[in-house]
């Protein structure tokens, strides 16, 4: 029976103690695989998750090498292309086929299930393993359906394969990894409330941009001005809003993004994003009998001192009106709340 030395005891819990120091919103941070490569030796340790059921990547990242790997990799396909490719021979792969009939996610390897020369022979091996200089791998995951599976990839080229010692550090830390994936989405919850509170429209995204957490605020937005709802998907115009879709394929920090809005009914939905949290406002659009009033004394060409007198209402409650008529039309100045409003007018006609 194999034991784990003093030194590999010694190790994972050094593993460990940094796992346990993140801070940030993801769980697996590409410099925590660099430790894990470290641990368990291979050329790449990598962490992706996947919805085997509607073949999509949801998240992917890796140790340095590993990026490296995918950014001096060049096919000459398209994302698409290489997508279609994996898809169609990643079935062949005993461990993904293994994962599909079990449920299974203990660490296991390629040669638990065939020899180097079968695999070699498979259509999975000649179109992604030879060409990812993959010729040994070994694979623990999380507990989850196959919708979204989560699972470290650590893969090695010619040479040695995977031991049990390599087994056994994996299995012993999978509970951990575990508990710090549960972990992180606790400190995405926290962050979301610290901005506003269990009251606001909030919405807080795991790493593969699904809903990990949302206030029933946030959920009523979502169905009111995109309909369905449910489960942890977002509506796809907000999951096509966000950085590069789903960001399938790295974890590398998202580009800034303007707000998405989005009319209807009078009212606007405003979202935005910080880190890992949807923030959801709306704010009603319609303008009121008064501010149409104004609108139209402003379109006479008429000082606020004139409209206050012409409507027999203070000055100081006619800039008021005006805070609030710039605010929902989204414009900073007269001529611009005169224009927009006369748009807001053609729109009412057309929807009668």
């Amino acid at each position: 029976m194999t034991r784990l030395s003093q030194w590999d005891l010694e190790a994972t819990l050094g593993f460990l103690r940094e796992a346990n120091a993140v801070t940030g919103p993801d769980p697996f941070p590409s410099e925590l695989l660099d430790l894990l490569r470290e641990l368990v030796p291979c050329d790449a340790a990598s962490y992706c998750e996947l919805d085997r059921v509607q073949e999509q990547f949801l998240f992917g990242d890796g140790c340095a090498e590993w990026r490296q790997a995918v950014a001096g990799r060049s096919t000459g396909a398209s994302p698409e292309e290489d997508e279609f490719v994996f898809w169609s021979v990643i079935g062949e792969s005993p461990i993904y086929a293994y994962h599909a009939q079990t449920g299974d996610f203990a660490a296991s390897k390629l040669s638990d299930f065939m020899s180097q020369r079968s695999l070699r022979g498979l259509e999975v091996y000649r179109q992604f393993f030879r060409p990812n200089e993959i010729e040994h791998r070994m694979v623990v995951g999380l507990p989850g359906p196959l919708s979204h599976t989560k699972c470290f990839l650590l893969d090695r080229g010619r040479g040695r394969d995977f031991g049990e010692r390599d087994r056994i550090v994996l299995d012993r830390l999978r509970p951990h990894l575990i508990a710090l994936h549960a972990a992180a989405g606790q400190r995405r919850r926290a962050a979301a409330l610290a901005l506003g509170g269990e009251t606001g429209g909030l919405v807080v995204l795991d790493a593969s941009n699904r809903i990990d957490f949302a206030t029933p605020l946030a959920v009523r937005l979502l169905a009111r001005y995109f309909g369905g709802g449910g489960g942890g998907e977002l509506p796809d115009p907000v999951r096509d809003w966000l950085p590069d879709g789903t960001q399938r394929r790295s974890a590398f920090p998202p580009r800034s993004r303007p707000p998405l809005s989005v009319n209807r009914n009078g009212r606007r939905l405003t979202i935005c994003q910080v880190a890992r949290t949807l923030l959801l406002e709306e704010e009603i659009t319609t303008l009121t009998d008064r501010e149409r009033e104004i609108v139209h004394e402003l379109g006479e060409g008429r000082s606020n001192a004139e409209i206050a007198e012409q409507l027999t209402i203070a000055p100081t409650t006619v800039r008021k009106h005006l805070e609030n008529i710039y605010a929902k039309l989204g414009v900073r100045n007269r001529t611009a709340a005169v224009a927009a409003a006369r748009l807001e007018v053609d729109r009412h006609e057309a929807e009668r």
